[in-house]
């Protein structure tokens, strides 16, 4: 799913991060519209406890070119924010 990262959040291990929706989907329904203030904000959610969630997250950090020069979890998901990516939409929480 392409998003637009809005913010990154850990606690105690899990790592939540809210995004607009930018897939090309939807941005057609919101032209149809034409309602700039319907953003879809969408939120997925790491369980690093969890060894598959806390791999896809590690590749995933890896691969973002903003990330890069990151040395700390931290510092890669300050450095995320605001970025257009791609996220799987396994991890989206539906709540």
């Amino acid at each position: 799913m392409d998003v637009e990262i809005i913010s990154c959040e850990v606690d105690h291990g899990i790592v939540r991060i809210l995004a607009v929706d930018v897939s090309d989907q939807n941005l057609r329904r919101l032209e149809r519209l034409r309602d700039d203030a319907s953003e879809t904000i969408v939120e997925f959610v790491f369980d690093t406890v969890r060894k598959g969630d806390y791999l896809y997250l590690r590749s995933w950090l890896k691969s973002q070119k903003a990330a890069r020069q990151a040395r700390t979890w931290g510092e890669a998901l300050a450095a995320v924010t605001g970025s257009i990516t791609t996220i799987s939409t396994r991890y989206r929480n539906w709540q």
